[in-house]
């Protein structure tokens, strides 16, 4: 059982992680739509439904094979427990690991942290406050990473991204190797409510107090935290369905099962000898006394260096923008200040694209033309937007919303793709040099010259203008183009 959790989370870790390269779209695509929260975005019932339906029968399998976030931990996990094996074979092991014999031990649930982290994402999902979303979703934040990290060295790699990618990176290895699932078991929100399901579950890891020993290894081997030995009882809400118990318990006390009813005079029995102890997940009303867990303190720091990599982050691009605008006209293009910002055909609005979307740069890694980036505007933070200066908006191609797993995208035929009016291009004839180029290129013919005070200039028909970027992007002017598109807030569509 454990091996078939390990083959099946590699291959969807090794499927989402190419996805996001943009390799494989034909493959992997559907990987990206049965993502919990991307699901709940797009109001897929059918996904949600069915990981519900076996978290209900099985737990938390979704956590330990299906996220992408879950995996990396559990894979950061495997690396720190490989190497402490092997440093257990020097002679200098106290010298050469630092945790080497630090173990995981239970810690009781902390439904303060998790309940409070689930509110307030649902309350930034009605208020549409999509930056705190962004931040804390968990495929959302392993796209990131990958695009951070894929991406080093690139000169087209957002600033911003780059570095809340890469923070992003080293907090969640960092809490993985220290604390196991602690992520999961306190801050993710689809943890918390998979886990409020999960602790009903039908099927799940129990320990026979019959065969138990107390010898506290399941607890040491527990990546979750939530295996309390000495009143022989798990979590369910916390476990992950890792399997990693079944291995560590020499006394076979361990099994994944449906409940065993006990005989009524057994039951009768046990209870004058004790008071019976509920299993944590079922309203236990006994706790041991806890002590305190360092995590926490992980957590705190965690919020500042993520809060502090923001402001950073933002304060860096802005000044990259503003070298880029003072290069000269044999230089690289910069990005227009636009009225609206320009979303893909198929969002709709830019109201509709912004609520939905999650930030997780899917359709940013799968854009063949360069065209979609991530914003550092912080009403949008990390949202994508389109721009011109690396490629424009091919009137075939429709990759960005055939993969969009949350709707902020829609479906567009490619038929229809140059029916749908995204935005508008004007001219800013102050700097237009009268070269054409815009008028022989436009594929909707929307740009004709005429001449004005002995200088030809474009003109726009605007009701022909679909918005895809091509005058822009190769408008010969620099630093930004002598035609620039604007976004319109709701698309229009030909019929």
């Amino acid at each position: 059982m454990k091996r078939l959790r390990i083959i099946t989370a590699g291959i969807f870790l090794a499927g989402i992680t190419l996805l996001f390269m943009g390799i494989g779209q034909q493959w992997w695509g559907w990987m990206a739509k049965i993502q919990f929260l991307p699901a709940c975005l797009a109001l897929n019932a059918a996904v949600i439904a069915g990981v519900l339906v076996i978290t209900a029968l099985f737990g938390r399998i979704y956590c330990s094979t299906i996220c992408p976030l879950g995996v990396l931990q559990d894979t950061a996990i495997a690396f720190r427990r490989a190497a402490d094996k092997s440093i257990s074979k020097s002679r200098a092991r106290k010298h050469l690991s630092p945790w080497h014999s630090k173990r995981f031990s239970f810690s009781r649930e902390r439904k303060w942290l998790r309940y409070g982290v689930l509110a307030l994402t649902i309350i930034a999902l009605v208020a549409d406050i999509q930056c705190f979303v962004a931040l804390i979703a968990p495929y959302s934040s392993y796209g990131r990473m990958v695009r951070a990290i894929t991406g080093i060295g690139s000169p087209r790699t957002d600033t911003a991204l780059l570095w809340i990618g890469l923070a992003s990176f080293v907090l969640i290895i960092f809490l993985a190797v220290m604390f196991g699932r602690a992520w999961c078991s306190n801050i993710c929100p689809v943890g918390t409510v998979l886990g409020s399901v999960s602790r009903f579950s039908l099927f799940r890891p129990r320990i026979d107090e019959n065969k138990c020993t107390h010898c506290h290894a399941c607890e040491k081997k527990c990546r979750a935290a939530c295996i309390d030995s000495e009143r022989v009882a798990i979590d369910s809400s916390r476990c992950v369905d890792c399997f990693d118990c079944f291995d560590a318990c020499k006394s076979g006390a361990i099994s994944f099962s449906a409940p065993k009813r006990k005989p009524a005079q057994a039951m009768a029995g046990n209870a004058t000898k004790r008071k019976p102890a509920q299993a944590y997940g079922h309203g236990t009303t006994e706790h041991k006394p806890a002590a305190p867990d360092s995590s926490r303190r992980g957590f705190l720091a965690a919020t500042g260096i993520i809060a502090g990599t923001v402001l950073g982050a933002k304060a860096q691009n802005a000044a990259a923008k503003a070298m880029s605008a003072a290069g000269n006209t044999s230089g690289p293009k910069s990005e227009p200040e636009r009225t609206t910002p320009i979303v893909p055909p198929g969002a709709v609005s830019a109201e509709h694209f912004y609520n939905r979307c999650t930030a997780c740069q899917l359709c940013v890694s799968n854009c063949p033309n360069g065209v979609l980036r991530p914003t550092d505007d912080l009403t949008h933070f990390l949202q994508p937007h389109m721009s011109y200066e690396n490629g424009f908006c091919r009137p075939e191609c429709t990759r960005c919303s055939e993969i969009c797993p949350t709707g902020a995208i829609l479906p567009v035929e490619r038929g229809r793709k140059t029916l749908i009016h995204i935005g508008y291009a004007s001219v800013r004839k102050e700097d237009c040099i009268g070269c054409g180029k815009c008028a022989d290129t436009c594929p909707m013919g929307a740009i004709k010259m005429y001449k004005a005070d002995g200088k030809s200039l474009p003109a726009v028909a605007r009701e022909q203008c679909i918005g895809c970027g091509k005058c822009e992007y190769l408008c010969p002017v620099r630093p930004v183009s002598a035609i620039i598109v604007n976004g319109l807030e709701k698309h229009q569509e030909e019929q």
